[in-house]
């Protein structure tokens, strides 16, 4: 019993994870980064050339652009965890 309720509460917890972790950035931005907590998002979007946007952080998450469509790569190089496409993420979200 506790082992089947084990894999449904993980099967209910990873699939939308796994849907998310698979939208890759495209384009200009915004973009989703997500940063370890011990990691400087400030720092990490300065080294890639991007900028962080947004009156608000979720504690892992931020907000950021860039004028050069490789700056999400090179977020990802700086140190960041993920760098997702933010219109995928708001849609993944919805609407408040």
């Amino acid at each position: 019993m506790r082992l089947e309720f084990l894999v449904l509460a993980l099967s209910i917890t990873i699939a939308p994870a796994t849907t998310l972790l698979d939208v890759k950035a495209s384009g200009a931005g915004p973009w989703v980064m997500v940063v370890p907590p011990w990691r400087s998002a400030d720092l990490v979007a300065e080294r890639a050339g991007a900028r962080l946007i947004g009156p608000t952080e979720a504690p892992l998450g931020h907000l950021v652009t860039a004028t050069a469509p490789e700056a999400a790569q090179r977020l990802a190089a700086a140190g960041a965890w993920a760098v997702l496409d933010a219109a995928a993420v708001a849609q993944f979200c919805g609407e408040y």
